[in-house]
């Protein structure tokens, strides 16, 4: 496995954060790459080349791990859907030309039920699908609580809505911490559809939430890997028992090591810190 981390621009343009990971260890990037992103713009790629970016990668010896857009793929507004799922497609073609094998997205979600959700889902994604097929390009569905996608039995009924293996998880135990669902057992259970993944961890405060109860606020919080309290030997030895082999992509989210584009230096250290503690697990 390689450790890499995802990148919006805190570290300057496409160059400036590859060659900053390779003086750093890290691999690996995990590229934001919305419509005219400021590190990586499909659209601009599709019209100029990809000759400038495998340059930069070749030169770092630092891969673009996946290209990421998190936006609502299912958007009950039809013309809002269409340019999101337009765009998707353009980051499928981009990753080919790259030679990435996966990008990384949102289901997104509607309102209704999860039934609702999964319906409308299965019409979107099984064109999406096959439009990554064309393209061998994979679809990593990020399992954020601000998409349909959230936890384990939502990941069932989607694949089984779409069978394709096309189709997988950008794989963040963070997010099922808070829900109390076991994310070791998770990799076990989807390991063969985790195409990618993110490391978060997540600190509870159990004081906090002792007073408020979950339906309460303010109980837990992201924090960078190792100093939450997801245990990452287990949860990194049960990827290698699935036979996960790709990039361990550092989120960096922690608010103790603040990580907006104006604080590159808060964004560095914190980096710094999710390396030293992920990498004593690799083999």
């Amino acid at each position: 496995m390689k450790l890499g981390f995802l990148a919006g621009g805190q570290l300057g343009g496409l160059e400036d954060t590859l060659r900053w990971a390779g003086r750093n260890s890290f691999e690996a990037v995990e590229v934001l790459a919305g419509p005219g992103s400021v590190l990586l713009d499909p659209a601009r790629i599709l019209s100029e080349g990809a000759g400038n970016v495998k340059r930069l990668m070749d030169e770092t010896g630092v891969i673009i791990s996946s290209l990421a857009w998190y936006a609502n793929n299912i958007d009950l507004d039809v013309e809002k859907r269409r340019r999101n799922n337009e765009h998707l497609m353009r980051m499928i073609e981009t990753a080919n030309l790259l030679d990435i094998p996966v990008v990384s997205t949102w289901v997104g979600r509607i309102p209704g039920s999860v039934e609702d959700n999964i319906k409308v889902f299965s019409e979107v994604f099984s064109k999406l699908t096959d439009y990554a097929e064309k393209h061998d390009v994979r679809i990593a569905i990020e399992n954020c609580m601000a998409n349909i996608a959230y936890r384990p039995d939502i990941w069932k009924a989607m694949f089984e809505a779409v069978d394709s293996k096309y189709i997988g998880l950008e794989y963040d135990p963070s997010h099922l911490v808070f829900q109390f669902i076991d994310y070791v057992d998770a990799v076990r259970s989807f390991g063969s559809r985790i195409y990618h993944t993110h490391c978060k961890d997540t600190e509870i405060l159990w004081d906090r939430l002792s007073y408020v109860g979950y339906t309460g606020d303010r109980w837990w919080r992201f924090r960078i890997p190792g100093l939450g309290d997801i245990d990452w030997r287990s949860l990194l030895t049960a990827l290698m028992e699935v036979g996960y082999d790709y990039v361990l992509c550092v989120e960096h989210e922690d608010p103790f090591y603040r990580y907006e584009l104006s604080k590159r230096e808060g964004f560095e250290k914190g980096l710094k810190i999710a390396w030293k503690n992920l990498s004593i697990y690799l083999p």
